[in-house]
């Protein structure tokens, strides 16, 4: 009869085979790892750069179309001055937004500047002494 053969008759066990860890794999892959950041860190640095400068390209074309823009407003709001102080705009406006009326020819009177007396910028400053 066939009966099956011990663990000692056989000369190996069911234990986990063991095996020493190969450093050599080990070394070679960080090697690779910190070779391959190593050549990384100057693109990096190229791009941080590039971005940079592009940021600062689409800053300087904002300012200057907000400039544009400034200068074209400028020009508006001097011509509508202009407009605004000249004298017919202005006869017209106290004419229509106040009720002023040109008065009469024999209601006006003329002064010449003698007569009105001593300027108002005279009298505000007062005398002060020759200094040393």
């Amino acid at each position: 009869m066939n009966r099956p053969a011990s663990v000692s008759d056989r000369g190996w066990s069911n234990s986990a085979v063991h095996r020493d860890v190969d450093n050599r794999h080990a070394l070679w892959v960080v090697k690779v790892v910190v070779g391959v950041a190593v050549a990384l860190v100057p693109l990096a640095v190229y791009l941080l750069q590039t971005m940079s400068y592009v940021q600062t390209s689409y800053a300087i074309e904002n300012l200057r179309v907000s400039e544009s823009r400034l200068t074209d407003a400028e020009r508006r709001l001097t011509i509508q001055k202009a407009v605004m102080e000249s004298l017919p705009v202005v006869e017209q406006r106290v004419g229509v937004e106040l009720g002023l009326e040109h008065p009469a020819a024999a209601r006006v009177v003329v002064v010449a500047p003698t007569e009105l007396g001593p300027t108002p910028t005279s009298e505000a400053t007062p005398h002060q002494p020759p200094s040393r």
